[in-house]
């Protein structure tokens, strides 16, 4: 975590400097465009926690309600809306859409009782600010950031006559990050996305799940990696 905030600083001190510095390097020109990303995401801090005990067992049968987050690497499609000034700054609206499965530690203790795993759906919906500046025509440097809301759908859990779903969470979220400009309609950036502090729930529950399973809350931390189709 503390290199990715230099890093992220290095980004910020880098595209500050350039704005100051117009006669070096160019900014883009006003105008809204549209940007189409695919993402990878990495789970950090209690998201991807999984210690040697995650928790307990109900009766044999492992549970997302019993553990810690024991997420793994994932994949997610973004969408971000954005205009920008003749100066460089902007603004952005983006919608993100971030899956991440268990790991392959927890998936085993599902699979040996041949019960369906559940999986993290996130859905981050973000307003923020940008900056681009560019190093000649072909390559330049982004940072942004941004908050909203964040919506977290856990898939179900259980057997094909015994499922057990989980109410849709909402939670604020906001991201921060940077990275790289390929002339006119690349990008390559990194994002830490803090997605909210969720709660996990049974959709209905029944008096015996209540007691035995009360909801908890789930932190998600995901680093994302973002190619960028921009238009």
């Amino acid at each position: 975590m503390k290199t990715f905030r230099k890093l992220l600083a290095a980004i910020i001190i880098v595209a500050t400097t350039a704005g100051i510095t117009n006669a070096q390097f160019q900014t883009p020109q006003s105008g809204g465009g549209f940007t189409l990303n695919f993402i990878g995401a990495l789970p950090v801090g209690e998201f991807a926690a999984n210690p040697p005990q995650s928790g307990p067992i109900l009766l044999g049968y492992p549970s997302i309600l019993t553990t810690y987050g024991n997420a793994s690497m994932g994949a997610g499609l973004g969408f971000k809306a954005d205009y920008h000034f003749d100066f460089g700054l902007g603004i952005f609206i983006s919608v993100d859409a971030i899956w991440n499965q268990l790991n392959s530690t927890e998936r085993e203790k599902y699979n040996q009782v041949k019960k369906t795993k559940p999986n993290y759906i996130n859905f981050p919906i973000l307003l923020g600010a940008s900056y681009k500046c560019y190093f000649g025509s072909f390559f330049g440097l982004y940072a942004e950031g941004g908050a909203g809301l964040g919506l977290m759908y856990v898939t179900p859990e259980g057997w094909s006559d015994d499922l057990t779903e989980f109410r849709l969470s909402n939670a604020f979220a906001w991201q921060a990050g940077g990275g790289i400009l390929l002339g006119k309609h690349i990008s390559l950036g990194v994002h830490y996305n803090m997605l909210g502090n969720h709660s996990i729930e049974i959709k209905d529950p029944s008096i015996l799940q209540t007691v035995v399973l009360p909801a908890r809350k789930q932190k998600v931390e995901v680093l994302t990696f973002k190619l960028g189709l921009m238009f």
